[in-house]
């Protein structure tokens, strides 16, 4: 037998949620009961639990005179509804499902107006056990307008002996005509805590030892659903013991795992292990909305551990949660990547490039100066032919940096003193390779419109002049090469180019080694850990 029925609440006081359960207490207890329910709220949370335990509870022999007077007004005296006994042969079959006496209804299979009309023809028909029908009706919200139209006039005029429980799991798609007639009763996802302990419970009763952390996973994976957290912890169990190891490898790859590992690396600056960490990823076809999801609610746990919320031992500092929760809300994780978890890639190595102490490479529209003397000449000195320009400090530039850079190219002029930046118009040359290095904002804005995470990727580079017109592209992780290298991407960046430089231009992605001079945000010596950062972008 299924551990989910072994389990199911026999009586409204073992139901799960506590709202719930208080609300049903507080009818039993009115003696009123009403005709028609819309229990509303995710799946596995217990709605049709509920339902056939009032079913049971209505048509248990211990309650027949409380019916009889709260339905059929045998007697005006005040009564109150007691709870079924579960271990009546009569309870046992509507828990199981095979009572006539409590019938459900897939309303997503039978939606239309004909089945409605024959749901009312047999309403009318007294029940041949017990005193009360009890018609449940699930996933109500798939019914057409027709249908909903017919059970509107069975729910304004029931037949006293008949209780309709309506259930769905969107309550917003069910008409608010049929809402106002039924009693609104919300179930909600249970918290890690409440399937956690209900684990407990079930795996003590089995006498299987368990692991904490590995609760604490099938609860997370289980979405706040009782139902399927108990379905993950029978097959957890096959060997007789809950671990993290077993739910690893019989349920699949713990997210949790690999989240932690991550963060590790970020917090170690260690940028070339974070790369690989996501390439192993993507040789393991990891779900990447799984992961990015665990990755938030880690760090939101971290910080609720933090401020007290949650009891537990926080792994985390309070500053660097809150930071990498805002840097990670901020951005686009879920935008259409033809490469599995790049977004997030390029996020954490350009948080790990500042805590280091460089500028990120990947910053909007930025172009460094080459090391070449006789270049930094010439740009020296149409900056001083051009009064236009603005002078701005590294100071001014950080703040820009925490913001949003100006559109303009920057150019740093290693003539000048080390804390002055150039902003201003780039120069001009015939060189197709030059044209696109000082037109390189509005090349990676054509490319954006083609393929924003193929831009992302190009932020990431540094464009460089080459000779006979071949423009260079340095990047710093061999994966990011290899995949600007694939056909289908590399003819998105050449058509791109040719629109900018009204002719054909070759591309070339050289593997280098990330800069560390003229940087353009100046970070103190003394930022050694993302900590000192997260406390810095919090000030």
């Amino acid at each position: 037998m299924s551990w989910f029925i072994k389990y199911r609440p026999r009586q409204i006081a073992d139901l799960d949620l506590f709202q719930v359960r208080q609300q049903l207490l507080q009818l039993m207890d009115s003696g009123t009961f009403p005709h028609s329910f819309l229990f509303a709220g995710p799946k596995g949370t217990g709605k049709t639990s509920a339902s056939r335990i009032i079913g049971a509870m209505l048509n248990d022999q211990v309650n027949q005179k409380a019916v009889e007077n709260i339905f059929f007004a045998k007697d005006k005296e005040k009564t109150q509804l007691v709870e079924p006994d579960p271990d009546s042969d009569f309870s046992r079959r509507v828990f199981q499902g095979h009572s006539l006496v409590v019938q459900e209804m897939d309303a997503a299979s039978n939606r239309g107006i004909d089945d409605i009309r024959q749901l009312r023809e047999r309403v009318y028909i007294p029940p041949q056990e017990g005193s009360i029908s009890v018609y449940i009706l699930d996933e109500v919200h798939m019914l057409t307008n027709e249908a909903f139209n017919a059970l509107l006039k069975i729910l304004e005029e029931p037949p006293a002996h008949v209780v309709f429980i309506l259930a769905t799991t969107e309550l917003h798609k069910v008409p608010a005509t049929i809402v106002s007639r039924c009693n609104l009763i919300s179930f909600y996802k249970a918290s890690s805590t409440e399937i956690t302990q209900r684990l407990k419970k079930i795996l003590k009763t089995e006498k299987i030892s368990f692991e904490e952390d590995a609760l604490l996973e099938i609860a997370r994976r289980a979405d706040g659903s009782f139902r399927d957290a108990v379905k993950l912890a029978e097959i957890a169990s096959q060997f007789g013991n809950v671990s993290l190891a077993e739910v690893d490898k019989l349920i699949g790859s713990s997210a949790i795992v690999e989240v932690k590992k991550l963060l590790k690396l970020v917090l170690a600056k260690d940028e070339k292990s974070v790369v690989a960490l996501f390439d192993d990823l993507r040789q393991r076809n990891f779900n990447e909305d799984y992961f990015i999801q665990s990755l938030f609610e880690y760090l939101h746990h971290e910080l609720l551990v933090n401020l007290g919320v949650i009891e537990a031992e926080a792994q985390l500092e309070k500053k660097v949660a809150q930071y990498l929760l805002n840097q990670l809300n901020a951005a686009n994780l879920q935008q259409n990547s033809p490469i599995a978890f790049l977004p997030i890639e390029l996020l954490l190595l350009s948080i790990v490039q500042k805590a280091k102490g460089s500028s990120p490479s990947s910053s909007s529209d930025s172009i460094k100066s080459s090391k070449k003397k006789d270049k930094s000449n010439s740009t020296s000195k149409s900056t001083q032919s051009q009064p236009s320009k603005q002078t701005m400090t590294k100071d001014t530039i950080a703040h820009a940096f925490s913001e949003k850079i100006d559109d303009s190219v920057i150019v740093v002029d290693a003539k000048k003193n080390e804390d002055e930046v150039v902003l201003g118009d780039s120069h001009t040359s015939s060189s197709l390779s030059n044209h696109l290095c000082e037109n390189w904002h509005d090349f990676l804005k054509l490319v954006e419109n083609r393929n924003s995470t193929l831009a992302a990727l190009l932020r990431s580079g540094q464009p460089q002049a080459g000779p006979n017109g071949v423009a260079t592209i340095k990047v710093y992780y061999r994966f990011h090469q290899e995949q600007l290298e694939q056909p289908k991407l590399k003819q998105i960046i050449e058509e791109c180019g040719q629109m900018i430089v009204g002719d054909k231009i070759a591309f070339k992605f050289m593997l280098s080694t990330p800069p560390v001079e003229a940087e353009v945000v100046d970070v103190p010596a003394s930022t050694q850990s993302l900590e000192t950062l997260a406390e810095e972008a919090l000030m």
